[in-house]
């Protein structure tokens, strides 16, 4: 019983539609009706017959590999490919998966296919279960909102000078989608000949919406690196994480 658990859980680690995953390549199923079921039908000359796991499982000791290395290059009475040479390697192999467990394409064709995985772009990222937003504006860009605006009145106003920029970052609950308002987020950022920054970010509150920011000085058209660091309410633990920016 142990060998036969085994060789299932092979068989089922195999791609879900065979003749998908290998382009050009038929499944076990159509292999066998239209080659192997000549002989594996009624078990010809001892060939064992298909769903017959009590004679497969002795052939099948040595592995689906081994097994199919055999069958294409012939064994007892069996020709060679079975005797068509137009057969490839994965549809021996799917025809032999098939011959043992005929049931295991319906069952992994029934599977529901697995969700995609979501599309990131450079400035999100998904870590230990924080969906995280990573935005940098000029200052020079946020002097042109209207004074009495958030956006103006953040820090207690946009800094005076030139190369300060706004680090945000936004954070959610990568499950339940909620934005985390009570994490503390801290941020390092490197740039080329200039020593690095570190900055606690400070808790913004606007439109209903949470997130948390602060003011860098940096050098526009060189190449950044921001670490940011997020500690959840509660958690001795910082989740890292770092993306790169060049600011215009």
């Amino acid at each position: 019983m142990p060998i036969l658990l085994l060789l299932v859980a092979i068989l089922l680690a195999l791609p879900k539609d065979a003749a998908a995953a290998d382009t050009g390549n038929r499944s076990g199923r159509e292999v066998v009706e239209a080659v192997c079921s000549n002989c594996h039908r009624d078990g010809v000359k001892g060939a064992p017959k298909i769903g017959d796991r009590e004679a497969w499982i002795p052939r099948m000791k040595r592995g689906l590999h081994d097994l199919t290395l055999s069958a294409i290059r012939g064994h007892g009475g069996m020709p060679a490919r079975g005797g068509h040479a137009e057969l490839t390697d994965t549809e021996v192999r799917n025809a032999i998966a098939y011959m043992f467990d005929p049931e295991a394409e319906a069952r992994a064709a029934a599977r529901p296919a697995p969700a995609p995985a979501p599309v990131r772009g450079p400035n999100e990222a998904t870590v230990n279960g924080i969906e995280i937003h990573f935005g940098l504006i000029s200052a020079e860009r946020l002097r042109a909102y209207p004074r009495e605006s958030p956006e103006a009145r953040m820090h207690g106003g946009v800094p005076s000078g030139s190369g300060y920029y706004h680090v945000n970052v936004t954070l959610f609950d990568a499950t339940s989608h909620a934005q985390i308002r009570d994490a503390a987020v801290e941020v390092d950022v490197v740039q080329a000949g200039a020593d690095t920054q570190h900055k606690t970010l400070e808790s913004l509150r606007s439109r209903n919406a949470a997130s948390y920011g602060e003011y860098v000085r940096l050098v526009p058209g060189t190449p950044s690196n921001f670490t940011v660091r997020i500690r959840p309410a509660g958690s001795s633990g910082a989740t890292e994480v770092r993306f790169a920016r060049t600011p215009d």
